[in-house]
């Protein structure tokens, strides 16, 4: 409720550049009991705002700081804000939980513009005179709030940040778009992941890239291992020679052993099959194919039925799987998880929640915080007030600001950063 009885001389003036001669009135408190805060409505509108008028507060001197309130009469100051106050952010209409809410909203696939609308949507509820307004349709708030607040919650919440596991998993997502009657990459997604002791699998490495080999792969393994110590004993991925290659490059001495994941040496034994017929119900070797990857013995049972048809391409194919295939099989441990079926599911759920924007996307750095939002809620899954809380514990280290400001990491001269190493 907006007060008109305040003493002119008590009253602040309104901070926003131009309004030093506007009207301001007293307009109700806010905050806990015993800690309130004194609000006040200046009639003219903010600019890029459609409301008529709008609120704020005095500003207050810095924690321990003996200089009075800049606004407030002589005699009236009081010690520096405290933990409380630092939880909704002064001369700022969105508290930790609307950022959190924004976060959570886009970490699931949803865009900025509709999160930044529904957002303030929420913020006009609380504030009361403006939610009659249509709130602004950009996806700016949001998107802002992505760099900001995105890697405090990734270092929150993402495992593994200190060291390796024994066992990682990766996979890489490559974005396409038609372009002219043909596919075209647009960017690509690698992913890091691993077994936790529970038994559930978690992300504890994303990233965005212009392509899909070696040298991408190079990049990306080295910006995990940065700040890790030690290196991985096992890297199971798809097969890829450029993962082959990038392994070698980031570890020249000592390097991890690097597998191939029996769901894609699967897949192209059933291709070779299909493409001569030989993927019929009660056909031997199909039946025998199915079940080759259960143990050696079924192993040594598929390739002998294998090499009976003479099959040229199965033949090849052979020749390099089968000691690859022997080795992995005789290296199983009881309770050591190494399929790559989660990161299967993991790519597969960005792909939804990217969705038809992916082309929108040329910030490398941002995208990169976005990634890891998602990641975050697909192996987590995010949670409002869990994230609401872990905003508040930051900024009440960080003094009550963040310790970045927005768009620090904008591209510059209409150039994308996220195509800028394509070939």
């Amino acid at each position: 409720m907006v007060t008109l009885d305040a003493p002119a001389a008590a009253l602040p003036r309104c901070p926003v550049p131009g309004h030093e001669d506007s009207k301001v009135v007293l307009g109700g408190r806010y905050g806990k009991p015993g800690r309130q805060r004194q609000l006040y409505v200046c009639n003219r509108a903010r600019p890029g705002s459609a409301a008529p008028s709008h609120r704020f507060t005095a500003p207050l001197a810095p924690a321990g700081s003996s200089v009075p309130r800049e606004s407030e009469p002589p005699g009236t100051q009081e010690p520096g804000p405290d933990a409380d106050e630092l939880r909704t952010a002064r001369k700022y209409q969105f508290t930790a939980y609307d950022i959190a809410s924004g976060l959570v909203a886009v970490s699931r696939g949803t865009s900025y513009a509709q999160a930044g609308e529904a957002v303030r949507q929420q913020a006009a509820r609380r504030w009361g005179p403006n939610a009659e307004r249509p709130p602004r349709r950009h996806g700016t708030l949001v998107s802002d709030w992505v760099e900001v607040y995105a890697e405090a919650l990734w270092q929150a919440q993402a495992p593994h940040r200190a060291d390796w596991p024994g066992t990682v998993l990766v996979g890489v997502l490559p974005l396409t778009t038609a372009q002219q009657g043909r596919s075209a990459l647009v960017f690509s997604v690698f992913v890091a992941m691993a077994y936790g002791a529970d038994g559930r699998p978690v992300v504890f490495a994303i990233g965005s890239a212009a392509g899909t080999g070696a040298r991408h792969w190079a990049a990306f393994l080295r910006e995990t291992a940065r700040g890790r110590q030690g290196r991985p004993a096992l890297i199971v991925g798809d097969g890829s020679a450029g993962l082959a290659r990038a392994v070698a490059e980031v570890w020249p001495q000592d390097a991890p052993e690097v597998w191939t994941g029996e769901a894609e040496l699967r897949a192209e034994a059933r291709r070779i099959c299909r493409s001569r017929g030989l993927d019929r119900r009660g056909l031997r070797l199909w039946e025998l194919l199915q079940r080759a990857w259960r143990s050696r013995e079924d192993w040594d049972c598929f390739t002998a039925e294998a090499a009976r048809y003479r099959l040229p391409e199965l033949d090849a194919w052979l020749a390099w799987t089968a000691p690859m295939t022997v080795r992995q099989l005789a290296a199983r441990q009881p309770g050591v998880h190494r399929s790559r079926r989660a990161v299967t599911a993991a790519l597969a759920e960005l792909d939804t929640r990217l969705g038809k924007r992916r082309a929108a996307f040329g910030n490398q750095a941002r995208t990169d915080r976005l990634l890891r939002l998602m990641a975050l809620d697909i192996v987590g899954p995010a949670r409002v007030h869990a994230w609401t809380d872990l905003i508040c514990v930051w900024l009440e280290r960080t003094g009550g600001r963040p310790a970045s400001s927005q768009r620090s990491i904008a591209d510059r001269g209409g150039r994308s950063s996220l195509r800028a190493g394509a070939r």
